[in-house]
């Protein structure tokens, strides 16, 4: 895996909610060019190749049945009242039997952290406010689950705007990020959560629209053992409304979040919340796409490597219609925004496949937003999925009553395959109960109403196909966030 040669060049300083200690290096400038969108009729592919045998490369995924614990890291948020966004954890138990919990809450000093024991009722959902127990500006959560299953996701909420997204099951040295803003209207954070018993060194490194950043501040920064630290990129690098961002360890692993926050003024108002991305990849898939007016979607295209990648965009619209774009070229260590939302028709939802050629590997992450005339205003961001999996969770569907909620499938082989949604109801023995199975051709998309369904926001939901599938959640009212599933480790194939 390649990581960005850093050139000579200086940058600008960064700050950090908690100290940390600085090296000085050196940078370059790369220019960046955009490949022009066309638009054409294009036929499926006669087959999908997967690679053989189950892989974990999954930033979070579930463990196999008889692991004795799995540990969840959640690395953004606060449980500060004047800290930027209030988080809220979300355990689901996918055992029909309880499964204990420890729950720890790590501030950065020894004396304020603060461990707690739970029981979690058969098929059971569990929510703990982290502000109900420990007050602390920069908090990172450990969530380990003992003898059984489940999957754990956080909520961020921050005045009437939210995010949720699943929490990782891994730390790593390195961590990916493609659609970043520091324009005027946003601040951008990025959490760097060390759960662990010794110190990391870390180097943060940009791609921007004038090429590779590399601030003095952001390099051999100190993670001190269970610390999180929070980066405010809009202070580091200003002015930029479209940023990529690579995460590296020197010593030690850490779990990397970015969360954003638009006040409005550029008419994106909302929170988006992504975990990164751990390695690049040739393939993207983003099953989740809205054509409705008001709304707009891009995916950034972010060139970590050395050589010129080439990049071809599909909008997938079911079936054997697609749209596909003209090959983008992304030079290297560059980052190129694509508008997505322009390109599919109007009012029909859709998903995206990006693939570049198999010597460049890239990170996709597409980014959302919808205003008037949209029923619903708000912002998302999620990376694209590189693998498929026949089983996906989520800790939580609905977030409350209030809320629409979509649960959307895409068949990304080449047959027709079968998708259900089961909603799991605490303590019930015949649970988890089935909405109706939904048949899927190639490239066709199932889109699962909560609401509509009946489901509640108390219940843990599983996506179970009889052929790899890529999952994502859409929720809305007030706000909006789009996410991943989680997939089940044993069925994970990385689409080649």
């Amino acid at each position: 895996m390649s990581s960005p040669d850093p050139d000579p060049m200086t940058s600008k300083p960064a700050t950090s909610g908690t100290r940390i200690r600085r090296w000085p290096v050196l940078i370059a400038a790369v220019l960046v060019a955009v490949g022009a969108i066309a638009v054409s009729q294009v036929k499926p592919e006669k087959s999908v190749p997967f690679s053989s045998g189950p892989i974990s490369s999954s930033a979070a995924a579930i463990a196999a049945p008889r692991a004795l614990s799995t540990a969840w890291y959640c690395a953004e948020g606060s449980s500060d009242l004047e800290g930027r966004a209030s988080e809220t954890v979300i355990i689901g138990n996918l055992e029909k039997r309880p499964v204990s919990a420890t729950v720890s809450v790590m501030t950065g000093n020894k004396a304020t952290d603060i461990t707690r024991q739970l029981k979690i009722a058969a098929y059971g959902q569990k929510r703990i406010e982290v502000a109900d127990l420990v007050e602390a500006t920069n908090v990172g959560v450990v969530v380990e689950i003992f003898d059984g299953r489940a999957v754990v996701e956080h909520e961020i909420v921050s005045g009437n705007d939210f995010a949720v997204g699943a929490c990782a099951t891994r730390a790593d040295s390195r961590w990916y990020f493609a659609d970043i803003s520091t324009d005027r209207s946003a601040q951008s954070w990025l959490t760097l959560f060390n759960p662990f018993g010794d110190d990391a060194i870390v180097d943060v490194k940009f791609l921007t629209e004038s090429g590779i950043d590399i601030p003095d501040s952001t390099q051999a920064l100190s993670v001190p053992r269970r610390t999180q630290v929070s980066i405010p990129i809009h202070e580091t690098i200003r002015r930029q409304s479209q940023v990529a961002a690579v995460v590296q360890a020197r010593t030690g692993r850490v779990v990397s979040e970015i969360s954003q926050y638009f006040d409005g003024t550029d008419t994106r108002s909302g929170v988006a919340l992504s975990l990164g991305a751990n390695k690049t990849e040739p393939r993207w898939v983003f099953p989740v796409g809205d054509g409705q007016s008001g709304s707009t979607q891009s995916i950034s295209l972010a060139n970590f490597g050395s050589a010129r990648a080439q990049v071809e965009l599909k909008i997938l619209l079911g079936g054997t219609s697609s749209l596909s774009t003209d090959r983008v070229d992304v030079p290297s260590k560059s980052v190129v925004r694509v508008d997505i939302g322009g390109q599919a028709p109007a009012g029909l939802p859709y998903s995206v496949e990006v693939r570049s050629d198999l010597k460049t590997k890239i990170v996709a992450e597409a980014f959302a937003t919808w205003a008037a005339p949209a029923p619903i205003t708000g912002v998302a961001s999620v990376l694209g999925s590189p693998e498929a999996a026949n089983k996906w969770a989520f800790a939580v569907g609905r977030i409350s009553d209030a809320n629409i909620s979509n649960i959307e499938v895409l068949n990304v082989t080449s047959r027709a395959i079968t998708v259900q949604l089961y909603a799991y109801v605490e303590g019930d023995p015949d649970s988890p109960r089935s909405a109706p199975a939904s048949a899927l051709g190639p490239n066709e998309r199932a889109v699962f109403n909560l609401t509509e369904l009946g489901i509640g926001p108390d219940q843990v939901l599983v996506i179970s196909a009889d052929g790899p599938v890529v999952v994502g959640r859409s929720v809305s009212g007030p706000g909006v966030s789009i996410a991943p599933g989680v997939p089940f480790a044993k069925s994970i194939r990385r689409i080649r």
